[in-house]
């Protein structure tokens, strides 16, 4: 931990450090400030995790020099030291959620108590946004592969890597007795000076990785690397590199095709990484895996079987891995989990025909689902004033009260309670802007037969009473 000690008194700045020292291991004294205004320039060139900070102190006093500080470094942790027991100062302090509070001349077993704890609260920050960070990178990967969100994947990209000029990904398939879990730890020992984020499918014995890089990536710097890598993961890995890019729209395209590189490499054997070669498909070929795509999306298992049978003899190997690869993209694009069928373990016609079976059986559940779920917001919208129950609206769209239950918090994004509850409140919002009824009347119109319930349900999500709300409609 680095500590800054402010205190205008030289022998207690100075037994204060020499206690600290002497006492802790793991903590230095990186600086010492004799006022505020100093306090607040180390802060900003030393980049503390604890300031001890005496109140008053000449020129700038400590509480100024905290809000000053805290406007720019909200993780600095605050220690107050003054010779006054003064409840204003203790109250003022609060303000910038500062708990530890010592009296001059401090005890020693109060000090360490107050460094442990706060160095204990330090700690479990440190944890959680390691955590955090670890998510939101889950979270990027997952929306750069898939091309969706892009708004969230600007934010995301601006707080993980806003220096970022060049991005690409690697694919890298694992073979022979090698897990996932020894080529991820080689992967990143090769890559430990690369910005990157890994991401494991033991599905297919993939690794996925996005490297970023602050300079331009040209396709050679990429072969060099993607040499480093096979050389340390050994002849049995495959490794299929995506086009470097800027945009961060075209980073989808860049995994996309490091899949297919890799695919490509792993069936050929005769190299161990590159890019993408590309194939020369004619129009019709294109149309015909476009055909399955729709007929699977459509849920027309016997159709798009029948079609396959016809055609099957005019797709190649890699034809068949085109749409291999374009059948996943359609389950990203609709969020759908994908079969957990490998592309290597379709070699004969029929497993083709059961793999295309599993595809549209997802894809009809999932509209299912949706259809379902448009019917009961329907009868919710249609029906919020009366007494309604989760059971009576999941026997309206035929399904088990359990299974309707989750497949409505899933597909909504709330519970059947959460969701009725906000229909009735937006209606009871409009009827109150309208000026035509008691809130009596209103409670019983949307639905709720004690008005005081009404009240408290109002209250809390809306933050007023149903009463301070038509108030302050009438003042406008």
């Amino acid at each position: 931990m680095r500590i800054i000690i402010a205190e205008d008194e030289l022998v207690e700045r100075k037994a204060m450090r020499k206690f600290i020292e002497e006492t802790f291991v793991d903590m230095e004294v990186v600086g010492e400030a004799m006022n505020g205004r100093k306090a607040v320039e180390l802060a900003e060139q030393l980049e503390p995790d604890i300031m001890f900070m005496d109140i008053r102190m000449p020129g700038v006093n400590g509480l100024e020099a905290i809000e000053q500080i805290s406007a720019k470094h909200k993780r600095i942790k605050f220690i107050l030291v003054s010779a006054y027991d003064s409840f204003e100062y203790a109250k003022e302090a609060m303000r910038f959620g500062i708990k530890d509070y010592i009296l001059k001349p401090g005890r020693r077993q109060e000090i360490v108590k107050t460094l442990l704890r706060v160095s204990k609260e330090i700690h479990q920050e440190q944890q959680s946004d390691l955590q955090s960070q670890v998510l939101r990178k889950e979270q990027l990967l997952d929306r750069l592969m898939h091309q969706s969100d892009s708004r969230g994947i600007k934010e995301l990209k601006g707080q993980l890597f806003p220096d970022m000029e060049t991005a690409c990904f690697f694919v890298i398939k694992a073979t022979g007795d090698h897990n996932l879990e020894d080529y991820e730890y080689q992967l990143k020992t090769v890559l430990s000076s690369k910005a990157c984020i890994f991401k494991s499918i033991p599905s297919e014995q993939v690794i996925v990785n996005c490297i970023f890089s602050v300079n331009k990536l040209i396709k050679s710097d990429l072969l060099v690397l993607a040499r480093k890598v096979h050389l340390e993961l050994g002849e049995a890995s495959y490794i299929g590199i995506g086009n470097p890019t800027a945009n961060m729209d075209q980073l989808a395209h860049s995994y996309q095709n490091a899949y297919r590189a890799c695919i490509d490499l792993f069936a050929d054997r005769n190299r161990n990484y590159g890019f993408y070669q590309g194939k020369i498909k004619d129009k019709q070929t294109d149309e015909k895996i476009n055909t399955i795509c729709i007929l699977v999306e459509q849920g027309k298992q016997e159709e798009v079987i029948v079609f396959f049978k016809n055609h099957e003899s005019e797709l190649t190997g890699m034809d068949k891995e085109e749409l291999y690869i374009q059948l996943i993209q359609l389950f990203a694009r609709h969020g759908v989990e994908k079969p957990k069928t490998l592309v290597t373990s379709l070699q004969s016609s029929q497993d083709w025909y059961s793999y295309l079976h599993l595809c549209c059986m997802q894809m009809r559940d999932y509209f299912a689902s949706k259809r379902s779920i448009h019917l009961a917001k329907t009868f919710m919208n249609e029906h919020f004033h009366e007494n309604l129950t989760l059971e009576q609206v999941a026997a309206e769209v035929n399904l088990s009260p359990n299974y309707f239950s989750n497949l409505f918090r899933a597909g909504v994004g709330s519970t059947f309670i959460d969701y009725l509850t906000q229909i009735r409140l937006q209606k009871a919002k409009e009827l109150i802007e309208t000026n035509n009824y008691s809130l009596k009347e209103i409670s019983f119109m949307i639905g709720y037969k004690d008005p005081n319930y009404f009240s408290r349900v109002f209250k809390k999500h809306v933050n007023q009473s149903p009463k301070q709300y038509q108030q302050a409609i009438l003042r406008k």
